[in-house]
């Protein structure tokens, strides 16, 4: 995340923005310029996270308030210097802001929100710009992958590794191809309220075998229910990274077509037993066939030659949303 000053172009009326987390249990208020731009910083945990930032100035008249806080909020801690806390919220896994709490005591721009939780903020529509945080050392290492690796038999399968960013949970998925531009199968970006909060980008296996968790990893996984509790998103517990999106076994045919209008219940339904779908931006590596990291493998370059659509789950899904 960049910390630019202040210059001297003349600052534009400020705007009131209201944002929250997914479950509401955190919202705050945000007085600053027309937000046209966010920054996306490509460090290890903004890119699993998926942030895209927007920063107050304080010193020109912006505030930032918190008008609710029921007490959810988890503080990862990370960054070259150790001062950086990235709060997310423990119900619902919404990345809200970072802080150096240093240096906003000492008038800096040390507070970063998350723009993805700013409510009816077009987010396709900003400009991003780019900051290379994966620069400033040390350089981070992901905990590598100790589980079984995915049984699914698939013709062309390749293995990729991946983690949260603090490396409590771990998987690994085989997917149908490798993911470059030849990669023949969905890989979405959705504008629906959580999937925007949580920044995903999903690729979705047709085999349960196909994605795997590390022993170790389920005691410190976390879910959030949600579209009428029939899915599951899982995120770590400690550092909020999001993995996967799951259905909610608890909840029998006869519920789901009770909670739900009958084409969004058939859909679910059709769903439960035909995707897996992964969250690529906890991917770490990509497994070769003598079972190595592939060194030449990098995220950026996978994501660039991905074809990435965009799914308005925002207008699909009704009834919709409340902003709390």
């Amino acid at each position: 995340m960049s910390s630019t000053d202040t210059t001297t172009t003349p600052k534009p009326e400020l705007k009131s923005y209201r944002g929250n987390c997914h479950c509401g249990a955190f919202i705050f208020t945000l007085l600053t310029s027309p937000i046209v731009s966010a920054e996306y910083c490509n460090c290890s945990i903004c890119r699993k996270k998926g942030y895209l930032w927007t920063q107050p100035d304080f010193s020109t008249g912006d505030k930032w308030e918190v008008v609710k806080d029921e007490g959810k909020t988890t503080a990862y801690v990370t960054g070259p210097s150790g001062k950086t806390k990235h709060l997310f919220c423990s119900e619902c896994g919404t990345g809200l802001y970072a802080i150096n709490e240093e240096d906003v005591r000492e008038g800096k721009k040390g507070l970063w929100v998350n723009a993805r939780a700013i409510q009816d903020l077009k987010i396709w529509d900003l400009e991003v710009k780019e900051f290379d945080g994966k620069s400033i050392p040390p350089p981070y290492h992901p905990t590598p992958y100790d589980g079984p690796e995915p049984s699914a038999e698939i013709e062309n399968g390749v293995v990729y590794h991946g983690s949260c960013h603090c490396g409590a949970v771990k998987l690994a998925v085989k997917t149908n191809g490798p993911l470059d531009k030849t990669y023949k199968e969905r890989v979405m970006e959705c504008n629906c309220s959580i999937c925007q909060r949580g920044g995903y980008i999903w690729i979705y296996p047709s085999h349960p075998q196909q994605r795997c968790f590390s022993p170790s990893s389920h005691s410190s996984l976390s879910s959030y229910a949600c579209l009428k509790k029939v899915m599951l998103k899982t995120f770590c517990k400690i550092c909020g990274v999001h993995l996967t999106n799951e259905t909610n076994e608890a909840m029998t045919d006869e519920m789901i077509r009770a909670q739900m209008p009958g084409e969004d219940a058939e859909m679910a339904l059709r769903w439960r037993n035909v995707v897996w779908p992964i969250n690529i931006r906890c991917l770490d590596a990509k497994i070769g066939e003598d079972g190595k990291e592939d060194e030449k493998w990098s995220w950026e370059e996978m994501i660039k030659e991905l074809d990435v659509q965009r799914g308005d789950g925002w207008g699909m899904i009704k009834p919709g949303y409340v902003n709390p």
